[in-house]
C-alpha cells in the first residue's frame, strides 16, 4: 500500500470543453471566409495561425509527453501547449505568472511603484493598429516623457533613471481591439555612483502636473507619427488645434515599497489574458456568444452578445503581431543602461528601501554567469514551474506514491499516441473545424428573394432587339 500524496495531484485541464475553444472550431473557417470578403477586417496575417496552433493547445491527439515516478514507475501523459499570446487564456496566464515572478525576483528592486495608463484618442487607434511600428513607438515615448518628468522632480545625478516596465494591453473589457500602454514605474530615479546604487523618492504627482505630461505627450506622439508619415499633416494640425488633447494618462495606482504582495497583484493585472473563460458561455444551437464583463462604461451592457464568426473576428483582432514584443523595459532596466545590472542585483538580493535610500554597495563580481542565469530563467519558464505557481499544484508528484516524475519520453507517433490515448479512455481522433458556408443562394428563397418583380411581366415573351425603348 502506497503512502497518500502530500499535495493535491495534478489534472490535465479539459480543452476541448471550454466555450472558447469550441466557438472557434465551429466558427473559425467562416470567420476566414468572410475576411477574404471584407477587407477592413484588422486581423493580422499571423492571426490565422495562431488561432490554429489554439485549437491544438492541450489536445492529446497532437502530441503528449510522457513523465515517469522513479519509486513506482507510474506514468503521467500530458499534451503541449501553443504559447500562442492573446489566443489562448491558459498559456496568457502561465506566461503572465511567469513575468511577475521573473520582475518580482530579479528586475524590480523594493522601492515605490505606481502605474501610469496612456490611452489614445479614437482618431489615432486606426492608424495604430494598422501600422505594427507605432506600438513600440509610443511606448518609447512615454518612457522618455515619464524618465524626463521624474528628473525634473529631484535633484539626482547624471544617468539617472526610474525603473520602467510597460506592458502593451492589445484588449478592452469588451473583447475589443483597443491598444493602450500601462506603465509600473517606479516613484523615483535610481543613480549609481563609486560602486554604491541609491533610490531617490519623488513627491506625487498634482492633477495640473498629471495634465502637463499629457499634453507634452501629445506633442510628442504627434510629432513621431507625421515623421513617420503614418497621419497626414492636416489631421496633426487639427488634433493640434484641439482645446482638449484627447490622450487620457492616469497615474492613480500607487503601491508602497513594502508591499512586494500589492506590486505582484499589479503585474498579474497588466498582463494578465484577454479574457476570462468563467465569464463566457457559447450556445452553438443558437450560434451565440455571450460574455460578461468584469468593468466597463456606467451605460454599457452587463452581457455582451455576438455570433460565432464575429466573436472568432475579435478574438483574430487582438493577437499581435510576429515578433513585436508587448513587454518592453526602459530607464535602469534598458538594455543598454548602465544601472541595470546593479538594480537587478538589488532586486535578487532582495535589499530594503531603507539601505536603497542610503546607498547600497554594489559587488558586480561575484554575480553568477550569463549562462547560469539562462538556465535559471529557463527553469522558471518550464511548465511543470508555470503549472505550480498558477494552481498551487506540484505536477511532477506523482499521485500513486508521492514521489518525484521525471519526463521520459515526447511522443508524436500517429500509431503510438493512437494506442496510447485508447488505454488512457481519451479521444483517438482530433477536433475538426466545421467547414465555412457558402453564400446563400438568394433567389431560391422566395421569402427573401431579391430578385426585382418587375422581370416576371417578361416570362416566356421574346422580344426583338428593335423593340426595346431608344
Amino acid at each position: 500500500m502506497f503512502p497518500s500524496p502530500a499535495v493535491s495531484a495534478y489534472r490535465p485541464r479539459d480543452a476541448a470543453a471550454s466555450p472558447l475553444y469550441r466557438a472557434i472550431l465551429d466558427h473559425l473557417e467562416a470567420h476566414l471566409a468572410g475576411r477574404l470578403r471584407q477587407r477592413d477586417v484588422p486581423a493580422h496575417p499571423c492571426a490565422e495561425s495562431a488561432l490554429r496552433a489554439f485549437l491544438e493547445c492541450g489536445i492529446p491527439r497532437f502530441g503528449v509527453a510522457r513523465f515517469r515516478c522513479k519509486d513506482c514507475g507510474e506514468s503521467r501523459f500530458v499534451p503541449f501547449s501553443c504559447k500562442r499570446r492573446m489566443a489562448c487564456p491558459s498559456c496568457d496566464a502561465k506566461r503572465a505568472v511567469v513575468e511577475s515572478g521573473h520582475a518580482l525576483e530579479g528586475l524590480l528592486a523594493e522601492a515605490p511603484y505606481r502605474q501610469w495608463v496612456l490611452v489614445l484618442p479614437k482618431r489615432l487607434r486606426y492608424f495604430v493598429h494598422r501600422d505594427a511600428r507605432l506600438p513600440g513607438e509610443i511606448s518609447r515615448l512615454l518612457a522618455g516623457a515619464l524618465t524626463d518628468f521624474h528628473l525634473r522632480r529631484c535633484v539626482a545625478p547624471k544617468d539617472s533613471a526610474p525603473v520602467q516596465l510597460h506592458v502593451l494591453q492589445r484588449f478592452g473589457s469588451s473583447v475589443n481591439l483597443h491598444l493602450h500602454d500601462h506603465a509600473v514605474v517606479s516613484d523615483g530615479v535610481f543613480s549609481l555612483e563609486g560602486g554604491c546604487l541609491r533610490f531617490q523618492g519623488v513627491p506625487p504627482p498634482t492633477f495640473d502636473e498629471v495634465a502637463e505630461l499629457a499634453e507634452d505627450l501629445r506633442r510628442r506622439i504627434l510629432k513621431r507619427m507625421l515623421r513617420l508619415r503614418v497621419l497626414p499633416a492636416a489631421t496633426v494640425a487639427e488634433m493640434r488645434a484641439w482645446p482638449h488633447g484627447g490622450f487620457s494618462l492616469d497615474g492613480g495606482t500607487f503601491v508602497e515599497a513594502q508591499d512586494r504582495a500589492g506590486l505582484e497583484r499589479l503585474l498579474l493585472y497588466v498582463l494578465r489574458p484577454a479574457l476570462s473563460l468563467k465569464a463566457l458561455t457559447y450556445k452553438p444551437e443558437h450560434d451565440l456568444v455571450r460574455y460578461r464583463p468584469g468593468k466597463g462604461k456606467p451605460d454599457s451592457p452587463a452581457v455582451l452578445e455576438w455570433s460565432g464568426a464575429e466573436f472568432v473576428g475579435r478574438i483574430a483582432a487582438l493577437i499581435p503581431p510576429a515578433r513585436k514584443h508587448l513587454v518592453r523595459y526602459y530607464g535602469a532596466l534598458g538594455p543598454r543602461s548602465p544601472l541595470r545590472r546593479a538594480v537587478s542585483q538589488a532586486a535578487r538580493r532582495k535589499v530594503g528601501a531603507a539601505e536603497l535610500g542610503t546607498g547600497y554597495a554594489v559587488t558586480l563580481l561575484g554575480e553568477v554567469s550569463r549562462a547560469a542565469r539562462k538556465a535559471a530563467r529557463a527553469s522558471a519558464r518550464a511548465w511543470a514551474a508555470c503549472i505550480k505557481r498558477v494552481f498551487e499544484v506540484n505536477p511532477v508528484l506523482c499521485a500513486k506514491c508521492g514521489g518525484s516524475m521525471a519526463l521520459a519520453a515526447i511522443i508524436l507517433d500517429d500509431g503510438e499516441l493512437s494506442r496510447i490515448l485508447g488505454n488512457q479512455g481519451w479521444p483517438v481522433d482530433y477536433p475538426k473545424t466545421r467547414p465555412a458556408r457558402s453564400p446563400p443562394d438568394r433567389a431560391a428563397e422566395d421569402e427573401v428573394c431579391q430578385v426585382d418583380s418587375s422581370a416576371e411581366q417578361w416570362d416566356g415573351q421574346d422580344r426583338l432587339d428593335n423593340d426595346w425603348p431608344a
